[in-house]
């Protein structure tokens, strides 16, 4: 994902202007239902199988507690590419940020450039608009969750209630975006193609959870009066519906629960296309922070059933000792100390492919386009930090060491 570096220069907007652009238009309703303002469905993509339904509960008192897999989360915590640690460049900056917030509380992805000066009224305040012409909201590239956390931060340090007013704005659009079996997708409004599904590509709704479950928890940065008792019990009754919808879609292959895909149906769970070379299919990278935020959780049955079969799952389909090199000329060679997960694997089988902007399946990495061989993450290394720490911890025991270990 793309980050930018903060400008020294800024432009201070008056805190007067800052609230009067904050609340120009007509916002959706703050802690509106997710039942009654949810964008519609997404288009189902058929599959080969009809979805599982499991029973799930998510809150249990019995539940013991879950794994510490900080190291694998504090990524998702990030908000660097905003902050410089210079308190009067950096509040300057995040009221511009607010003037950028649009109506309905969200913000668009790597906005970095634009928020070195306040909104003019005037300038699109994101690159997408759904069929009647409302700018869009995303969770794409760590939108609208960094400027969450940033501006908390910032509030923290400056006591600014127009900071506050942005984040609890921005809150609202988490919860209203949020589709009633509890997924979220990459962005709000609908946008009328795949950016409807629910979206972990990327770790969108991973991310999403990790701010929710830091805001319940009043952890640093919410660890004040910038959300009420009542907002923060309707994100956590929105973070135990996303955990709901994420045991309900693990992919189940001959009874077995493997993992996720990088999009789901917010409606039967199935996994679905993104773009044209982001074909359905079990994912091996977005896959890894779904399992190490569901082990983080307190383990109910269902949950640690569905984290212990992902990390059974990375375990058997790992190819050890082949180190891949995304921009060739040899993509794939031998390497004893390194072993690979590929991004995408049939959804009924643990076959890998790829793909190309035709929207076909290939299964040699020669046969698609030199821009997408070099332009994408075909495979990497991507859960062995998850395995190990399973394996460490005594959460998992691995079937064979890792290579290299």
């Amino acid at each position: 994902m793309k980050k930018h570096s903060v400008p020294a220069t800024l432009k201070l907007v008056p805190v007067a202007l800052a609230v009067a652009m904050m609340t120009a238009g007509v916002a959706v309703p703050y802690g509106a239902s997710a039942a009654s303002t949810a964008p519609a469905p997404a288009p189902t993509t058929a599959v080969d199988s009809p979805p599982v339904t499991i029973k799930t509960e998510v809150l249990s008192s019995k539940a013991s507690a879950g794994v510490d897999v900080s190291s694998l989360l504090q990524k998702f915590r990030d908000f660097s590419n905003f902050a410089t640690g210079d308190l009067a460049k950096d509040t300057a900056y995040a009221l511009n940020i607010v003037s950028w917030q649009m109506p309905h509380g969200g913000f668009y992805k790597d906005m970095e450039e634009q928020y070195a000066a306040p909104w003019d009224g005037v300038t699109a305040r994101s690159g997408w608009k759904d069929p009647n012409g409302t700018e869009l909201g995303t969770f794409d590239n760590d939108a609208t969750t960094s400027e969450i956390r940033f501006l908390a931060d910032m509030y923290s340090k400056t006591g600014n209630p127009v900071f506050k007013d942005s984040v609890r704005k921005a809150v609202g659009f988490i919860l209203t975006s949020q589709y009633p079996s509890g997924g979220w997708p990459q962005v709000y409004p609908k946008r009328s193609n795949y950016s409807d599904a629910v979206t972990y590509n990327d770790n969108a709704m991973v991310q999403t959870m990790v701010l929710i479950d830091d805001i319940v928890e009043r952890r640093q940065g919410f660890d004040n009066d910038i959300l009420s008792n009542s907002d923060r019990n309707k994100l956590k009754t929105a973070l135990n519906k996303g955990i709901d919808y994420t045991l309900k879609a693990q992919i189940i292959n001959n009874g077995q629960p493997t993992v996720w895909g990088a999009q789901h149906d917010p409606v039967t769970y199935a996994p679905v296309a993104g773009r044209a070379y982001e074909l359905a299919s079990k994912s091996g990278s977005e896959s890894v922070a779904i399992t190490a935020f569901l082990m983080s959780r307190p383990q109910t049955p269902e949950i640690e059933r569905a984290a212990k079969a992902a990390l059974r799952w990375f375990d058997t389909v790992r190819e050890n000792g082949t180190k891949y090199n995304r921009q060739g000329p040899v993509y794939f060679e031998p390497d004893a100390g390194s072993v690979i997960w590929y991004r995408f694997y049939n959804v009924d089988e643990d076959v890998p492919f790829y793909a190309d902007r035709d929207g076909l399946k290939y299964m040699n990495i020669l046969e698609i386009s030199e821009e997408r061989r070099h332009g994408y993450s075909w495979a990497g290394s991507y859960a062995r930090n998850l395995l190990k720490l399973a394996s460490d911890s005594g959460y998992y025991p691995l079937s064979t060491p890792l290579p290299g270990s």
